[in-house]
């Protein structure tokens, strides 16, 4: 009866997720004097494409269906403000590809939980690798907006460091899991302290502020050990006012943060730009195109939130601040679900890492906190964010996988051992 009224409940809420985005790409579509096409494909791709990863999640691996939904409602948001707003419909496009990359690598990584038994083979390749894939833009990267984080392969640029984060936690969870000696604790906040320390060099300061975060959660809900996360978080402080003695970009930064009327057409453009966007959307918003986010700096990215604000207004972007929340508690959930230490370490941490990302890069476009530089999830512009983004959501579907497949196996027991006689 309750799985019933479970798969009664997604269905509803794929099929009103697939309205919006039907609907809002339509508009789109019929917005201009000549039928845009380019929109209207993706009012039939949108809705078709959630249907059939929904599907294909529900009927292959019996993973979380509310995620997965809540996922695609939030990637449907990012390409139809993406092209509403994007100077080019090359935009919106790369957008949608990228998502069918992030989907191939979503349903890999669920694979890849449901199947793992052994999963501490995998640890050290997959540190090695995730060093490697790091230290990368130190030798080969470019600088942009201030930070050396990203590389160029064959014609592609690739930041590193948002597909090191789901292999953060899967390393995290392997030496933290089970019965953990002082040696696995040792080497998970070495490696975890190594990938600080190349974000640092490289001055991806956002990343390295999340990835710390991520990195302390786990220790506490591994350890339970709150002097040593404490004196942990006591460490980053320091760090964190070393960086601002240091780097003078960090000083701009706080400094437009603290007043940005100080300097309204260099520091503080940025914030300032992105709270008009938000005051003039108001509480319903000025509708699909007739905003003027494109006067927000980098507004496809670091700032789609305020421009989200000023086309659907602010009732909208309460809402999807309730998404990524929805999302965070389902993935708690299941962690508190999961039958083991490591399946629960990793669906708890790929929730934290979501839930932590998207409210930094909020509470960067409102001001409530100082910009970090991060993109926010599966909305922003960016193949390495949607795809990394969606792999991290394919670890925490594998794990909601493997405890459907326990249930069954509990239920399918519980049936046998009542039918035996007595």
């Amino acid at each position: 009866m309750r799985k019933r009224k479970n798969e009664k409940t997604g269905r509803s809420l794929r099929g009103a997720v697939m309205l919006f985005q039907f609907l809002a790409c339509l508009l789109l579509s019929l917005r201009g004097g000549a039928v845009d096409r380019q929109a209207l494909f993706f009012a039939l791709a949108l809705p078709g494409c959630t249907y059939a990863v929904s599907f294909l999640m529900d009927k292959l691996f019996q993973a979380d269906s509310t995620v997965t939904v809540l996922m695609m409602f939030l990637i449907g948001v990012g390409v139809i403000t993406l092209k509403d707003i994007a100077r080019s419909p090359e935009t919106p496009m790369e957008q949608f590809i990228y998502f069918g990359v992030g989907a191939v690598g979503m349903m890999a990584a669920a694979v890849f939980m449901r199947n793992l038994r052994a999963w501490e083979k995998w640890t050290y390749w997959m540190m090695a690798g995730s060093l490697a894939l790091l230290a990368s833009p130190l030798f080969i990267g470019q600088w942009q907006y201030g930070a050396k984080n990203w590389i160029k392969v064959s014609g592609f640029s690739m930041q590193p460091s948002e597909f090191v984060k789901p292999a953060l936690v899967f390393v995290m969870a392997v030496c933290l899991s089970g019965r953990t000696t002082r040696l696995n604790r040792l080497l998970a906040l070495a490696f975890a302290a190594a990938l600080c320390v190349l974000l640092l060099l490289e001055r991806d300061l956002g990343a390295l502020l999340l990835y710390f975060v991520v990195t302390m959660l786990l220790y506490y809900a591994s350890t339970s050990n709150l002097l040593v996360t404490l004196m942990g978080f006591g460490a980053g402080a320091a760090g964190a006012y070393g960086a601002y003695s240091l780097f003078p970009y960090v000083q701009r930064r706080i400094a437009a943060f603290q007043d940005p009327w100080s300097d309204p057409l260099d520091k503080g453009y940025q914030i300032i730009q992105a709270l008009i966007a938000i005051g003039s959307g108001g509480f319903f918003g000025m509708g699909l195109g007739l905003g003027l986010p494109r006067n927000i700096p980098l507004y496809h990215s670091d700032f789609i939130f305020a421009a989200i604000c000023e086309e659907f207004g602010c009732l909208f972007a309460l809402c999807l601040i309730g998404v990524y929340l929805l999302i965070a508690l389902r993935g708690f959930a299941i962690a508190a679900a999961a039958r083991s230490s490591f399946h629960a370490l990793v669906a708890f941490g790929v929730s934290a890492e979501i839930a932590l990302q998207a409210l930094l890069i909020i509470g960067g476009n409102t001001k409530l906190i100082p910009l970090t530089g991060v993109t926010l999830p599966l909305v922003s512009s960016g193949g390495s964010s949607l795809a990394a983004s969606m792999v991290s959501l394919g670890l925490l579907l594998g794990v909601s996988s493997v405890n459907a497949q326990y249930d069954r196996e509990a239920e399918r027991r519980l049936q046998d051992m009542e039918g035996e006689p007595a």
